[in-house]
C-alpha cells in the first residue's frame, strides 16, 4: 500500500480509487441524464429542461474538487480511500432525490449536497493540520468550500424559487473563493499531466454515455430511412467529436500559460453538458419522438456547449491560434444554428454533424498546422514537472 505523495510523481497515471469514483459520477449522471431521454406529446418540458443544470452542476462540481484534492495530495492510503468510499455512498444517495429535486426532495438534495462539501473541506483541513510544506492554503481553501457549503444547504430553509437562487449563490461562493485562492494556490500548483489525465478520462466516459444514449435508441420496432440516417449521422458525430477532441488534447499538457487549472476546469463544465446534450439529441432523432423547435434548441445549446468549452482552453493557452479559434468557432455555430432551420431534424442532425466535419477540417488546417512550440515547455521539463 502506496504512503508516499502521488504529487508529480514519474509515470503517475489516475489510482483505481479515482477510476472507481469516475464510475460512481458517470452513474449518477446517467440518473440525472435521464430526464432529457423523455418527450410529452413530442416536446421535453420546461422543468425537466431546468433540472438537468440544477443537479448535474452540483454533482460535477463535487467531482472536480475531489480531483482536485487528489491531484495535490493523494497518497492512495487506506484512509483516504475509506473516505472516497463514503462520499461515493453519499454521491449515490443523492442520485435518489434527482427527479423530485424541483419539488418536495429538494431540501434533502440540498442537505446532502452540502454535508457531502463539509467531507470535502475536511479533507483540506486535515492537510492543514498536517503542516504540510507549502500548502498553507488548504486551510483556506476547506473554508471555502465549507461557507459555500452551508449557504447552500440554508436553501433547504426557503421556500420558493429563491431557494434556488440560495442554493447555487454556495456554489458561487465556493467556486468564487477558490478562483480568488489562485496564487496562494500556486506555492503547489497542479499537477498538471495529471490533471489533463482526469479531464480527458472523464469526457471519454462522457462519450460512453452518449454510445449508450444511443444504443439504447436502436430497439425500437419502427426503422424506416430516416431512423437509419441518424443513426449513421450519430455515431458520426460523436466520432468526429472524439477525434477532434483527443488528437490535440496532450498539448495542454505542457500548455506554459495554464498553471493554475482554473481555464481547463470551468470550460469543462460546458463541454461536459455539451455532450450529455448531444447524446439526448442523437437519441430522440433516431427515435422521430421531438418537435423541430425543442430539437433546435437541444441542438444549438449542445454544440455551442461543446464549441466554447473545447475551444477557451486552446483559446488562452495559445495566442498565435486565437484569430483561427475564433473564426472556426463562428462558422461552424452558424452552420449549427442553419441546420436547425431544416425541414426535419433527421435533415437538422445530418446539417450538425456536416458542421462538426468542417470543424474537424478547420482545426487541421489553419490550428494545428500551425506551431506553439514557443508556448510550450519543454518535454524534459514537463516530465520532471510530473
Amino acid at each position: 500500500m502506496s504512503v508516499v505523495s502521488l504529487y508529480r510523481s514519474t509515470g503517475r497515471h489516475a489510482t483505481w480509487l479515482e477510476l472507481f469514483f469516475d464510475l460512481v459520477f458517470v452513474a449518477v449522471i446517467g440518473v440525472v441524464t435521464h430526464d432529457l431521454a423523455h418527450t410529452h406529446n413530442g416536446h421535453i418540458g420546461a422543468e425537466q429542461l431546468l433540472r438537468f443544470p440544477l443537479v448535474f452542476i452540483p454533482v460535477w462540481w463535487i467531482w472536480m474538487t475531489h480531483t482536485l484534492y487528489s491531484n495535490r495530495f493523494d497518497k492512495d492510503s487506506r484512509e483516504h480511500r475509506l473516505f472516497s468510499l463514503c462520499l461515493m455512498a453519499l454521491l449515490v444517495v443523492l442520485s435518489l432525490f434527482v427527479e423530485s429535486s424541483l419539488e418536495q426532495g429538494f431540501a434533502l438534495f440540498a442537505l446532502l449536497y452540502g454535508a457531502i462539501r463539509l467531507m470535502l473541506a475536511y479533507l483540506y483541513w486535515t492537510i492543514h493540520r498536517s503542516k504540510e510544506q507549502y500548502v498553507h492554503f488548504a486551510k483556506d481553501v476547506g473554508t471555502a468550500i465549507a461557507v459555500g457549503a452551508l449557504v447552500s444547504m440554508s436553501a433547504a430553509l426557503i421556500s420558493g424559487p429563491a431557494k434556488f437562487v440560495v442554493f447555487y449563490l454556495g456554489i458561487i461562493i465556493d467556486a468564487g473563493l477558490q478562483i480568488l485562492l489562485r496564487h496562494k494556490l500556486n506555492s503547489k500548483p497542479v499537477d498538471k499531466v495529471h490533471l489533463v489525465e482526469r479531464i480527458g478520462l472523464l469526457v471519454i466516459i462522457i462519450l460512453g454515455e452518449s454510445l449508450i444514449a444511443m444504443v439504447g435508441s436502436l430497439d425500437h420496432e419502427q426503422w424506416d430511412l430516416y431512423s437509419t440516417a441518424s443513426s449513421i449521422t450519430g455515431f458520426l458525430l460523436i466520432g468526429a467529436i472524439w477525434w477532434i477532441y483527443f488528437d490535440s488534447f496532450p498539448t495542454l499538457e505542457r500548455a506554459k500559460r495554464l498553471t493554475s487549472g482554473n481555464i481547463l476546469i470551468f470550460t469543462h463544465l460546458l463541454l461536459c453538458m455539451g455532450l450529455l446534450i448531444l447524446a439526448n439529441m442523437i437519441r430522440h432523432a433516431i427515435l422521430g419522438d421531438l418537435d423541430r423547435p425543442t430539437f433546435a434548441l437541444l441542438a444549438i445549446t449542445g454544440l455551442v456547449f461543446f464549441y466554447l468549452g473545447k475551444q477557451i482552453p486552446y483559446w488562452y493557452a495559445f495566442p498565435i491560434w486565437r484569430r483561427a479559434i475564433v473564426s472556426n468557432t463562428f462558422i461552424c455555430i452558424g452552420i449549427t444554428v442553419g441546420s436547425s432551420f431544416l425541414s426535419r431534424i433527421e435533415y437538422s442532425l445530418i446539417g450538425m454533424t456536416l458542421g462538426m466535419l468542417v470543424y474537424v477540417y478547420l482545426t487541421f488546417k489553419r490550428i494545428l498546422a500551425v506551431d506553439v512550440d514557443n508556448y510550450l515547455e519543454a518535454p524534459h521539463a514537463a516530465a520532471a514537472a510530473s
